[in-house]
């Protein structure tokens, strides 16, 4: 399994983003929009909005955790949710980034891995990970590896 790599102590990829998106760290009675995408975007994993309430809510509530949501206009399109691991200083990106498929290839994706890599930095971390795996399949997994290292992620097997 391939995991991607960025180093934090260097400055972050200048990429463009989607200046029309609004993005908004998730308190504990937001998670469940989180939810609402990762259902949908990981269907494979996520079977319910609750889940992901029950299994993010501990972890942002000791200050772990931080999701962010990206929404235009009113309407959630996109999420990820950075995680902090103060004594390795590697955080990770729990589940990597979330984009409901008819808004993607517009640069929400890249705002949203921008602003978690930022807010691991700004918390001490030294490095960041994902392990980039789609249950759509190997095509999909493969999308998701370019879609890293095109925003500055190094792989690490």
């Amino acid at each position: 399994m391939v995991t991607i790599i960025w180093d934090l102590t260097k400055p972050l990829p200048n990429r463009s983003i989607n200046e029309k998106i609004v993005l908004k760290p998730v308190s504990k009675d937001e998670l469940i929009d989180v939810g609402k995408i990762l259902v949908v975007t990981w269907g494979g994993f996520v079977k319910s909005p609750e889940a992901t309430e029950r299994y993010v809510k501990p972890y942002l509530s000791a200050g772990l955790e931080q999701p962010f949501l990206a929404c235009l206009g009113t309407k959630p399109v996109g999420c990820v949710i950075p995680k902090l691991d103060t004594e390795s200083k590697v955080g990770v990106l729990d589940g990597g980034v979330h984009v409901l498929p008819e808004y993607r290839r517009q640069h929400i994706g890249t705002t949203l891995l921008l602003t978690a890599l930022q807010w691991l930095k700004n918390y001490g971390m030294e490095r960041a990970k994902v392990t980039p795996y789609n249950p759509e399949g190997e095509e999909a997994t493969q999308r998701a590896i370019a879609f890293y290292v095109s925003t500055g992620g190094t792989i690490s097997e």
